[in-house]
């Protein structure tokens, strides 16, 4: 099994609803602009609060598909079809989505803002929604 990077932004984007850190709706308008300041002005603290929730569920979701959530990289994607990303762009997206991610969520001072506008980055740049 392997996914493709559109597979999995659009498993970002569904996870994030169905863990109810945002709403379908949410999500849609803020793929338009993600930046940390658009999330924090929509989002309540209790949808950011869900974030663990969410980062399980996609954990599911790419364990299922031959991924492993937190040996994700810029440098490794497991289960990704085509191997590791090429070109700075979708390799930082990476970093800033699942690397920046597992090595902050478990600290203190982990802001879910800034997870949730790299996870949106992430679906906006590799999804057509």
């Amino acid at each position: 099994m392997a996914f493709t990077d559109a597979q999995l932004g659009h498993a970002i984007s569904q996870n994030l609803v169905d863990s109810e850190v945002m709403t379908a709706d949410q999500v849609k308008g803020l793929l338009e602009d993600p930046t940390e300041n658009n999330v924090r002005d929509s989002l309540t603290e209790q949808q950011l609060a869900n974030f663990q929730k969410y980062w399980q569920l996609l954990g599911d979701w790419m364990a299922k598909e031959g991924g492993n959530i937190a040996e994700t990289t810029g440098n490794n994607v497991p289960g990704r079809d085509g191997g590791n990303p090429g070109g700075l762009g979708p390799r930082a997206l990476y970093n800033d989505a699942f690397r920046d991610v597992n090595q902050h969520i478990n600290q203190p001072g982990f802001l879910p803002v800034k997870a949730v506008s790299n996870q949106l980055r992430f679906v906006s740049f590799f999804c057509e929604e």
